[in-house]
């Protein structure tokens, strides 16, 4: 009963998921500071398709085993997932700077909201436990 009110894989998600857009966020907050830094090559940081892999095992639906003679489907923590960073190589500016600083604003601005929005996924699920536990 306490696994559908409470489910432990969702809240490693939107643990994982909350630690990861902080990383990025410090990428883009390297960004910023560096836009007027000469020959600075501006980098991403992504971890999404990482991380669908291994809640989904890479497919489009999560496999598991409904019969004791079914093969044990390895599952990946969201632990492993780690991200990758990349770096823009074409420059924007004539100095060889490739930050665009709008693009950059949008992106933190996105990266907030998705934060923000996980924030309050794991406050409201948390709240769900409480109720269940006490009753208010």
């Amino acid at each position: 009963m306490i696994d559908k009110i409470f489910s432990r894989m969702a809240l490693d998600v939107v643990d994982a998921s909350m630690r990861l857009l902080e990383k990025r966020q410090e990428y883009i907050a390297s960004n910023i500071a560096n836009v007027d830094t000469p020959g600075y090559k501006a980098k991403r940081f992504s971890f999404e398709k990482q991380l669908q892999s291994v809640v989904y095992g890479g497919g489009e639906l999560p496999l598991m085993v409904t019969h004791p003679a079914h093969i044990e489907v390895p599952a990946g923590s969201v632990d492993e997932v780690k991200g990758v960073v990349t770096e823009r190589m074409y420059p924007v500016r004539n100095d060889g700077n490739s930050v665009d600083i709008d693009e950059e604003m949008a992106l933190l601005a996105q990266t907030q909201l998705k934060y923000n929005a996980l924030a309050q996924s794991l406050s409201q699920q948390l709240a769900r436990l409480k109720y269940a536990i006490t009753g208010r």
